[in-house]
């Protein structure tokens, strides 16, 4: 009898607060097959299911959406959604996208009542007696360095601790440097940009000249 109810209810072992066929149903009522939010990556993760990649939004404050490829279990999370970003949700064969708010806050498991910031991530901690769960940086932010341009950020580039993005300099500004920006492991960006104003450019050529 217990094995034909997890056949039945496969997410089973990833939650029991979660019913099989009530608060799920939602969220998978609500899926966008076909479809995915282009740029604008917390971070991605490989050989996870759905459902893992549904909680790791879940447990994750800035995330708003997730993209799932099932043919390679791919997850990626975003911080924003369809509705923040519209220009950036595709056409894209083979993906799946979906939102967070489409989700019971119990897949998130003892994660749920978690005060971790913004760029944090809960994680649990399966061997404590005293802490159910950790708050762990997450991300680095969205870029606001005056003068620098995120509409040049490519398919792959992500916010994620160890991940980078590339940016350019907004119109009236002068570039220096390669253009890219590293998370590093402190929570902060690491710029290998520098925008500077035509203004400030002028006042400098003045004073040298």
């Amino acid at each position: 009898m217990l094995l034909f109810q997890i056949f039945r209810c496969p997410w089973l072992l990833i939650t029991v607060l979660v019913p099989c066929y009530g608060s799920l149903k939602p969220g998978f009522s609500q899926l966008q097959r076909g479809h995915r939010l282009d740029r604008k990556l917390i971070q991605s993760f490989t050989e996870v299911s759905f459902l893992d990649c549904v909680t790791e939004c879940m447990v994750t404050p800035r995330c708003k959406s997730v993209n799932y490829f099932k043919g390679a279990n791919y997850c990626e999370i975003n911080y924003e959604n369809k509705t923040t970003a519209e220009t950036n949700y595709m056409d894209s064969a083979g993906w799946v996208y979906s939102e967070r708010g489409h989700w019971p806050k119990e897949l998130a498991g003892a994660c749920s009542n978690s005060t971790c910031e913004i760029n944090q991530t809960c994680k649990h901690k399966r061997y404590s007696e005293e802490k159910f769960f950790e708050c762990v940086l997450s991300d680095c932010g969205i870029p606001d360095q005056k003068g620098i341009n995120l509409n040049t950020t490519r398919r792959e580039d992500a916010i994620g601790i160890h991940r980078r993005i590339h940016a350019s300099c907004s119109d009236g500004y002068s570039q220096s440097g390669s253009g890219r920006l590293n998370c590093q492991s402190n929570g902060e960006w690491k710029y290998n940009i520098v925008c500077t104003g035509e203004y400030a450019i002028r006042i400098s050529e003045e004073i040298n000249y």
